[in-house]
């Protein structure tokens, strides 16, 4: 059986004071343990751009992840860097779009349970733990036939209840 941690980590990005805020809690009485302001302008100058730089690969990566390595992760990732571009910092929802990864409605496909039962079941294990699950051969097949319903879905029009309200 896994264990839980005991402790939830809170990190927020605070683009005003250019800090990444850090708030250590524990689970169970949410009760502050620590906290700590990382401020960017205390990055040695020399090591600046390489900070953003790596910053920069972990959103394309992060924001990428649900692509399988290859040709197709390529082009997420220039997907990411064109949004960034353009001065959009959280991509723009797609009405109807999925809230689940295709490896988590997978997950719950295999097992028989509701998506919410498999991402409760996922938290009781360490990422590496997770990862191993969801790159799980049958989840990782059932995650394909998925995300290609997905990009077949038509979204449904909604302009009729909308009134002049409607785009």
């Amino acid at each position: 059986m896994a264990r839980t941690n005991p402790y939830a980590l809170s990190v927020d990005l605070n683009a005003d004071a250019m800090s990444v805020d850090v708030t250590v809690k524990e689970r169970e009485s949410d009760e502050v343990i620590d906290t700590h302001s990382f401020a960017a302008g205390e990055v040695h100058e020399s090591l600046r751009g390489l900070t953003a730089l790596y910053g920069l690969s972990k959103l394309l990566q992060d924001r990428s992840s649900d692509v399988k390595t290859g040709p197709d992760k390529l082009a997420a990732m220039k997907g990411v860097a064109e949004q960034l571009a353009s001065g959009q910092w959280q991509k723009e929802r797609k009405v109807g779009a999925p809230t689940v990864s295709a490896e988590v409605e997978a997950l719950a496909q295999f097992k028989q349970i509701t998506i919410p039962q498999a991402q409760a079941a996922l938290r009781r294990y360490d990422k590496a733990a997770r990862d191993q699950i969801l790159g799980h051969e049958k989840i990782q097949e059932l995650a394909a036939q998925i995300r290609e319903a997905r990009s077949d879905e038509e979204v449904a029009s909604l302009d009729d209840l909308a009134g002049d309200l409607a785009a």
